[in-house]
């Protein structure tokens, strides 16, 4: 469990050190959920684990195109090396929320609006802004059988504004989607109290 920022930099410059270690290729992780909500100042509940979005891998710059969905063993051999060093879970870093960006993209501009840190010249963490959590919120929320905390996190501590709903119900609108799925967008921005975004929602 992670309890502040500083537990979460911890971990982090200890996997920085052993990708040094290990020769690994640069890597670039992008965070969402709690982890990164701890990080923008906007948490104070305990999270599980680090939840990568995007992950890339690069000897140079990164871009886009050096995007992976599935890390490779040196890295994370150093995951698993890292849980035994500080006593966290196997799983303390996983990619399973890169799907996410792998079906919806990222919304116009994520990128550009992370916010950068640097664990050893190895291992750059970019986290979420504001908006881009309160997209992935939307989504996670969206899923009935999701835990409380998605909603919990969006009504308590994002607490969108009808722009910023507006933006991230857009985002998830671009794509085909089931009547299901709009039914349960509309439901969340109605608990947010912006049902007038929900009637945007074709169908």
């Amino acid at each position: 469990m992670f309890r502040n920022v500083s537990e979460i930099d911890a971990a982090l410059r200890q996997l920085g050190k052993r990708l040094l270690y290990a020769d690994s290729p640069r890597l670039m992780i992008v965070v969402c959920g709690g982890s990164g909500l701890h990080v923008l100042g906007l948490c104070s509940r305990t999270t599980r684990d680090i939840d990568v979005c995007v992950a890339m891998l690069s000897r140079e710059s990164f871009s886009w195109a050096d995007r992976t969905t599935s890390l490779p063993s040196v890295v994370t051999q150093a995951v698993e090396a890292v849980s035994r060093d500080i006593g966290l879970p196997p799983d303390w870093l996983n990619t399973a929320a890169s799907e996410v960006l792998e079906i919806y993209g990222p919304p116009n501009g994520l990128i550009e609006r992370l916010e950068i840190r640097d664990y050893g010249p190895l291992l750059r963490a970019g986290f979420l802004s504001k908006i881009d959590q309160i997209h992935f919120k939307l989504l996670a929320a969206s899923d009935p059988k999701s835990p409380e905390r998605h909603i919990e996190d969006l009504q308590t501590r994002l607490r969108p504004s009808a722009e910023e709903a507006t933006l991230a119900m857009r985002w998830l609108m671009a794509r085909p989607t089931s009547r299901w799925f709009r039914a349960n967008v509309r439901k969340v921005l109605e608990k947010l109290g912006h049902a007038d975004v929900a009637q945007h929602i074709q169908g």
